[in-house]
């Protein structure tokens, strides 16, 4: 049988990751190694953990088509990981945790009956990276409990295959530092929501994994931000993040970018958890001349800025960004149940693994307010004449609060034919109120001379999402020129036109 989509994908990426330096210090294999180990394979790597011995598998599932390579996880001792805790007593000298000394863990000075918040980094990353410092701040800030940042820098160092395996170790390093505040520091495990980055979101899967199995708790929430994809899409879910390893698993997807041209991406676009969150349908505005990262590492800062909410990002459930966009997915109702992505995300009556859109901006603050915009075609008997006509439409919103600014309602040009509507979800600041509205029709067909150059426009109506509101604004002009302002005020309102 031909090997997968997702196979071809990984051994791309392993071979992308010999190439680029990514694996420095080992001499690349002539091929990648075989998808199923060998028969003198070891089964399983055993490793003495405070005090117990935990034995990692090498055999399938944690190897296969989608991961070709698979390595036993380093020792404790190699790997280094340590637990900071921060309160809003200790906001900048952290304070260890190790759950092999049970006296810093009854001794820790953490705030009770407050939450924990745990802070993971992933590949080629530290637990002081600045994106972790601000996390902690914006958390510390926002409320009064705990954070604990999770370094695993020495594991998550090349070869990513390395790293892959480093992170059940310490995925079960973690585990055993939440069942020992749970156990001898009295702190419930409900009190519990992890927060990881690319492999740093699998390593959580891990730890709420094992702690169900072995210890019989089961964690609250854990985050996802922009799971990696390398070695985990279109895997067994015991191997990465998944709905079982806690009650409620959100996850913000970011990365839906080639790498170096060729069809791969840093970040998951599969759907793992209760909710998925596809801001911008996986690729970020303003990443596009940037670091090769950056539609990866977006996910953090959208998280981040959720904390303050400065304003909503607010997500609708959707078959697809197409149709969020195209505004047949609408109202925050039954049919389409919105959420807010980010550390309000709260669990819906929806199926695993629902999808729901949104926009962000290409700057900071990356948040805002949709607003879906519908532009209703004549059916008179001079339209229907006119057979159409091909326009970019250009609008602009103001309100009793802000004016947003020109909006184009398309990249493309949209043809406008009798009784047509063109329907568009667009995101800018809270205008408020609508009190005016002025479109321009753009002419995108200059090169093919027509005799009228005209659109037939019978209304526009705007509707903010999230809010049982709808205005509709009627043209009293029955066509409307190109390249000219229309402005339609609230005198222009009516329900029918």
């Amino acid at each position: 049988m031909a090997p997968s989509i997702e196979a071809k994908k990984a051994v791309l990426f392993h071979l992308l990751n010999l190439n680029l330096l990514m694996d420095l210090g080992v001499d690349p294999p002539l091929t990648p190694s075989p998808s199923t180990p060998s028969p003198q394979a070891p089964l399983e790597q055993c490793h003495l953990l405070y005090g117990q011995t935990a034995c990692f598998s090498l055999q399938p599932p944690w190897v296969g088509p989608s991961r070709p390579v698979v390595r036993a996880p380093q020792s404790p001792e190699e790997i280094g990981t340590t637990f900071s805790l921060f309160t809003r007593q200790n906001y900048s000298v952290p304070v260890p945790l190790d759950p092999g000394q049970l006296s810093t863990i009854v001794g820790a000075p953490f705030t009770p009956g407050r939450p924990f918040k745990v802070v993971v980094h992933g590949y080629l990353s530290h637990g002081g990276v600045a994106w972790a410092k601000t996390l902690k701040g914006e958390l510390l800030r926002a409320a009064d409990q705990n954070v604990v940042v999770v370094d695993w820098s020495v594991g998550s160092m090349p070869p990513f295959s390395q790293a892959v395996a480093n992170l059940r170790l310490v995925g079960a390093q973690l585990a055993y530092l939440i069942y020992s505040l749970n156990i001898f520091a009295d702190v419930p495990i409900s009190d519990f929501h992890l927060i990881g980055h690319s492999l740093g979101a699998h390593l959580n899967g891990q730890a709420g994994s094992i702690l169900k199995r072995t210890y019989s708790l089961t964690l609250p929430r854990i985050t996802g931000l922009d799971p990696a994809e390398p070695y985990f899409n279109d895997t067994n879910p015991v191997t990465r993040l998944d709905t079982s390893d806690a009650t409620f698993v959100d996850v913000i997807h970011t990365d839906d970018a080639p790498i170096l041209g060729f069809p791969l991406s840093l970040g998951m676009t599969q759907p793992i958890g209760h909710l998925d969150f596809y801001p911008n349908g996986g690729t970020q505005p303003g990443c596009d001349n940037g670091a090769p990262s950056c539609h990866h590492t977006r996910a953090i800062t959208y998280f981040t800025e959720s904390i303050r909410q400065s304003c909503p990002m607010l997500a609708v459930v959707c078959p697809s960004y197409q149709e969020f966009i195209d505004g047949e997915c609408w109202g925050c109702d039954a049919s389409h149940p919105c959420s807010p992505m980010g550390l309000a995300a709260a669990p819906l009556p929806v199926p695993h693994h629902t999808s729901l859109y949104l926009e962000t901006r290409a700057r900071s603050p990356h948040c805002g307010y949709h607003y879906r915009i519908s532009v209703t075609a004549s059916n008179s008997t001079e339209a229907r004449d006119y057979q159409g006509e091909f326009a970019i439409t250009h609008v602009k919103l103001e309100g009793h609060k802000d004016v947003s600014p020109t909006l184009k309602l398309s990249s493309q040009s949209h043809y406008y034919e009798a009784d047509s509507t063109h329907r568009r979800v667009v995101l800018t600041r809270d205008i408020g109120r609508l009190k005016r509205i002025t479109l321009h029709f753009e002419d995108p067909t200059w090169l093919f001379p027509r005799f009228k150059k005209a659109v037939f426009i019978e209304s526009v109506t705007v509707e903010p999402l999230g809010k049982d509101i709808r205005w509709k604004f009627c043209f009293e002009v029955p066509v409307q020129k190109f390249d000219k302002d229309y402005v339609l005020t609230q005198k222009d309102m009516r329900d029918v036109c």
